[in-house]
């Protein structure tokens, strides 16, 4: 296995346009991960042909960004998005279209994905029925939402302390891990129209999300991040579960899940000092929070 930091580079598309990247990745057989980070003034084109099928599972974690093969039907991603489908090939081009974009995939070939299917989904029999016969297909036929559960998955795939084929297991499990959440959640959405959200909306509710996060420490109110954002408090709780997958308070509890972990992974702080100062009375509850937000508790990272 492979794991490459690569240092920024300045990418000049075949129109002029430049951004300034930087690139994570991990290789090994079967599998490629991937997160990139872009800043740029105006959209910028990346022409690619890839030639193998694959399956790929990509997230975009912030910005906005979207594939437009030659032969094919395009696909649009915006901020908390994600998408898996499959390609026999590829030949066209990817935009990236907003100032700053974090996108995260992971591109899967044919034998490893083949590994992960099952009848037991209508989306999944349909997607292999698609794949079988060549032909593209798409999880979903519109992005979903990354849901909390997805995001802590992708946040530790580039946080492994394991080495060799230990190293493999780790992120087999979790790329496992994250196809059954897409699948599960893919199955539950069939059927349902794609977002409605007026466009203006949508730019209220990011705005929403960005007070949230300024004010994360803060004991704000729903009637405050609607006044903030400029919704009243129905659309700010329907526009967000739909848009984010998640609601106000659950992004909020999100936020503080992710900062106690990166706080615990540094070391220096106690469980009780952190439980105090994210305003839990007792660190006990605290600490069943943190395990139902990620699957274990706080006092694993400490070991």
């Amino acid at each position: 296995m492979s794991n490459t930091m690569r240092p920024e580079i300045l990418y000049i598309d075949d129109r002029g346009a430049e951004a300034h990247i930087t690139m994570m990745e991990l290789q090994w057989k079967n599998a490629h991960v991937f997160s990139t980070q872009s800043r740029q003034k105006k959209p910028v084109r990346y022409v690619e042909q890839v030639n193998k099928p694959t399956v790929g599972m990509y997230f975009s974690l912030e910005g906005v960004s979207g594939a437009y093969p030659s032969d094919g039907e395009s696909m649009r991603l915006t901020s908390n998005q994600h998408v898996m489908g499959y390609q026999p090939h590829f030949d066209g081009y990817y935009l990236i279209e907003a100032p700053f974009n974090h996108n995260l995939g992971i591109e899967l070939e044919q034998p490893f994905f083949e590994r992960l299917l099952s009848n037991e989904l209508d989306c999944l029999q349909r997607f292999a029925d698609k794949m079988h016969k060549g032909q593209a297909v798409g999880l979903s036929p519109y992005p979903l939402p990354i849901s909390s559960r997805q995001k802590a998955i992708l946040l530790d795939l580039f946080n492994c302390n394991y080495s060799g084929h230990m190293q493999e297991l780790y992120f087999e499990a979790r790329i496992m891990e994250l196809f059954l959440l897409q699948a599960e959640q893919a199955e539950s959405y069939m059927g349902r129209k794609p977002l409605l959200i007026k466009p203006a909306d949508v730019d209220k509710l990011h705005n929403a999300r960005q007070f949230v996060k300024l004010n994360m420490f803060e004991s704000i109110s729903l009637q405050q991040v609607a006044r903030a954002a400029g919704l009243n408090d129905f659309k700010l709780k329907k526009g967000f579960k739909e848009l984010f997958g998640t609601t106000v308070f659950g992004y909020l509890n999100e936020l503080k899940m992710n900062h106690a972990k990166r706080l615990l992974l540094d070391g220096g702080i106690t469980i009780g000092d952190l439980a105090f100062d994210l305003g839990y009375s007792e660190a006990q509850n605290f600490t069943k929070a943190f395990k139902r937000h990620f699957g274990y508790p706080p006092g694993e990272l400490k070991s």
